[in-house]
């Protein structure tokens, strides 16, 4: 190894590789500084080439995609989620699977519609790892694959799901706005934010769809988590009217449904904005003015019922009187009816109603349960409503979003946290058949060479869960007995799994029994499963709830049929338990995802404070460990995880043969021929690319390199095809313009000719008027000298008999 200053080495320190950097190495000692923080001194004695080796460039510069990583180990993936994640890129690729680590802050530019508009134009691996590059891959193979699309979020509670699912809607709602050509505006979008942050809906495309959620959050927050974020924006936005119809005066910290965990306020969002955001969503969505506040008041009186205490007293008793007062009011509930179904228990027994008194953690049980109920409905209203909005074609393809519960291991774990780590057992399932088991499968099948990979199994302990006589079964089945107890139970499962090695049965503890999942070994607390599995929302709760006056709440509950819906077990009909329905959801879900083409996004928490900018290497690694992230490299960078079959690749690809070559002329219809030609032209060392019996196994750069060609020369044709176009619609335009033009000529010639005839018409006028003026006075000149003519001889006469007279009269 180099020991020269600034040196960057792996050294193995607590039977863990540290990436650090040698301070200095003389006087026989090596000085070290782990990336973490830690200084560590080497004696020469101990610096062996196990203990410290240098580290290879590609984990000192850090790599966009950890399939190119060339040292393969936890601490090299680590290393570089911590390099990127130091410099705010928080994205990572893993071939086509995304690694998000959760910043706990909001990155300038990194989400706004230049990067939309960007990220739209690229195919995946062309960009820097972005969740808008999973999204769009996604869009896009809706078109290229015609089939359905699902991207499954995983990670573990606070390590950003929830967010992730906002950024693909985002992405997917401005590319179908672009699609339909209509330009996406901030309020549209905001539409999609606000549903996912108040986490009413996930959206699946066109239509939206519950799935197998857990309404447990509502009564129930792991340390350090808040409540559905709904509760607290209602609490922060609502003008003081509202508040006042929703008896919401008191600060958040009063309800006990939001106060369990202690944390109030996430840094990461304004609750009065997005109750602003959600507001503005349902009214675009068409919810009436009445409808929102009907569901503002079941939401207010659930933090109601929240606050209902109970004391003994030959029985459970509440000791809250006005508050269970406001919740019958909010919720148009009777409180003499509310107070009996929450402390007695109502069976109907051979025609004659039994009534016996509950426990307090019986009564407590029940008004969760009814708060459960309230928000379970209206969640399904909302989808409803929604989809009434949203619905397209029933044969349309889709983009299903999977955002679901983390993996749970808290110090006492009860019957919730056995079915979320029961449902993400079977995620886990799902990723590792379609990573690695089908991808083996698929292999051997084909004949193609590689190196099989070992990965972690949890078909086994999927069996111990959900096969006959498996945990489910034995539950159920104990659930059933009436003389059944949590005890018997243990008894049950301690006498028939204790030799399964993926059955825990603790040595201290007598109300315990454990799971080794591939998270991790989880406890499992047995006190009150048999109680929650026969589910607390017994028929005279569904009853009471019927009997609102409220016509929402009636509305929400009117065709809930009877929880007696029974169920054939044997001879004897039963109703289901919750844990039944559980797994009847569980199944649904994943035989819809088992028809879809999958994305995965592997959210990351760095830190268990969702602190910014911090990153806990003992965190990480353990998620990085029970996620098989170090497997999916491996199998990633060994794999070929692209495959078509020849006649499929021969008509996808044939517009980039650029030529036809004699061999290709010869081989006409030989489509593993015309394949094999042009993957020679692409990767003669064939590192790349394999073929099977039917189908071509490529890798995703080779892939992206025949897409990105072949979208070129679609590009190129489609400029040809467009030029013409553009000819013919200019020859098109030039003919109508010339037709436009000699139609004006004509008319402005007519004119001109008019005006010409006008103007000479008025000039022939005057010169004829003057003309005529001419003639006139010439006439009446000659008329004028004629008449003196003939005037001179008689006045001559006329002079020479004046004259004659006078001389007459001066002779006398």
């Amino acid at each position: 190894m180099s020991g020269s200053k600034g040196a960057r080495v792996w050294v193995k320190e607590k039977e863990q590789l540290v990436p650090a950097t040698v301070n200095s190495c003389g006087d026989g000692t090596l000085v070290l500084t782990t990336d973490y923080g830690e200084v560590l001194y080497l004696q020469q004695a101990e610096i062996t080439r196990e203990r410290v080796y240098a580290m290879h460039q590609s984990s000192i510069d850090g790599v966009e995609d950890m399939s190119a990583l060339a040292e393969l180990h936890e601490a090299a993936i680590m290393h570089n989620l911590y390099q990127r994640y130091q410099k705010d890129n928080i994205y990572t690729n893993i071939g086509s699977i995304l690694a998000a680590v959760n910043p706990y802050k909001q990155i300038a530019g990194m989400y706004g519609p230049e990067r939309v508009e960007l990220y739209s134009k690229h195919h995946i691996g062309e960009l820097p790892p972005h969740i808008f590059a999973v999204a769009n891959e996604c869009y896009r193979c809706i078109w290229k694959r015609h089939d359905s699309q699902c991207v499954l979020i995983s990670g573990e509670s606070g390590a950003g799901k929830t967010e992730s699912t906002k950024l693909l809607l985002q992405f997917l709602s401005v590319m179908s706005q672009n699609s339909a050509g209509t330009a996406p505006s901030e309020k549209s979008t905001r539409v999609e934010q606000a549903i996912v942050q108040s986490s009413f809906t996930s959206l699946k495309a066109a239509t939206s769809r519950e799935a197998a959620s857990s309404t447990n959050r509502v009564v129930r927050q792991n340390p350090g988590e808040r409540n559905y974020h709904i509760f607290y924006a209602l609490l922060s936005g609502a003008n003081k009217d509202n508040k006042s119809l929703y008896l919401l005066e008191d600060p958040p910290e009063s309800f006990h449904y939001l106060n369990q965990s202690g944390c109030l306020k996430d840094k990461s969002l304004n609750d009065k904005e997005l109750y602003n955001s959600v507001m503005e969503a349902l009214k675009v969505l068409d919810f009436s003015e009445e409808e929102i506040r009907d569901m503002f008041k079941l939401l207010s009186g659930v933090l109601q019922l929240g606050n209902i205490e109970f004391m003994t007293a030959g029985g459970a008793q509440i000791t809250t009187k006005q508050v269970i007062t406001n919740a019958s009011e909010l919720l148009g509930l009777d409180t003499f009816q509310l107070s009996e179904v929450l402390t007695q228990r109502s069976i109907i027994l051979r025609g004659e109603e039994i009534c016996s008194p509950l426990t307090i953690e019986q009564a407590v049980d029940s008004r969760d349960s009814v708060a459960m109920a309230l928000y379970s409905q209206c969640f399904s209203w909302i989808i409803l409503k929604i989809n009434q909005k949203i619905k397209g074609k029933e044969n349309f393809k889709s983009i299903g979003i999977l955002d679901i519960f983390g993996f749970e291991n808290f110090e006492v774990n009860r019957f919730e946290q056995f079915n979320i780590n029961y449902a993400n057992e079977k995620l886990q399932e799902y990723f590792n058949k379609h990573i690695f088991s089908l991808e083996q499968l698929e292999y051997n099948r084909e004949g193609v060479q590689w190196d099989a990979i070992d990965w972690m199994d949890n078909a086994e302990c999927l069996d111990l869960i959900e096969k006959k006589l498996g945990l489910l079964a034995l539950v159920n089945e104990e659930s059933r007995f009436p003389k059944g107890t949590d005890l018997t139970l243990l008894e049950k499962l301690h006498s028939r799994h204790a030799t399964n090695p993926f059955y825990v049965k603790p040595r201290l503890g007598d109300h315990q029994f454990g799971i080794k999942h591939y998270a991790g070994e989880v406890l499992y607390d047995g006190r009150g499963i048999l109680e929650k599995n026969r589910d607390t929302f017994r028929d005279d709760i569904l009853n009471m709830l019927k009997d609102s006056r409220l016509d929402f709440i009636y509305d929400l509950f009117e065709k809930v049929g009877s929880r007696n819906n029974e169920e054939k077990m044997g001879t004897a009909r039963r109703k289901p338990t919750v844990s039944s329905q559980f797994r009847d959801s569980l199944h649904s879900l994943m035989a819809s995802l088992s028809v879809s083409n999958p994305f995965f996004i592997r959210c990351i928490k760095p830190n268990m404070e969702k602190n910014p900018s911090i990153f806990s290497p003992e965190v990480v690694l353990n998620q990085l460990r029970y996620s098989g992230m170090l497997e999916t490299v491996k199998i990633r960078r060994a794999g070929f995880p692209v495959r078509r079959t020849f006649k499929d690749f021969a008509i996808r690809y044939k517009i980039i043969q650029k030529e036809k070559s004699p061999s290709s002329s010869a081989a006409a219809g030989d489509d593993k021929k015309k394949s094999t030609d042009l993957l020679l032209r692409y990767d003669k060392t064939k590192k790349e690319w394999q073929l099977g019996k039917t189908k071509v196994f490529m890798k995703e750069a080779l892939e992206q390199r025949l897409e990105k060609d072949r979208d070129e020369v679609r590009r190129q044709a489609a400029m040809i095809i467009r030029a013409h176009l553009l000819t013919f619609c200019a020859k098109k335009f030039f003919k109508r313009a010339r037709a436009a033009v000699v139609t004006l000529q004509k008319h402005l010639r007519r004119q001109i000719q008019r005006r010409r005839f006008v103007k000479q018409r008025k000039a022939a006028l005057v010169l004829q008027r003057h003309r005529r003026g001419q003639v006139a006075r010439t006439h009446v000149r000659k008329l004028r000298e004629e008449k003196k003519k003939k005037e001179e001889p008689e006045k001559k006469k006329d002079e020479g008999a004046a004259e004659e007279k006078k001389r007459s009269r001066e002779k006398g």
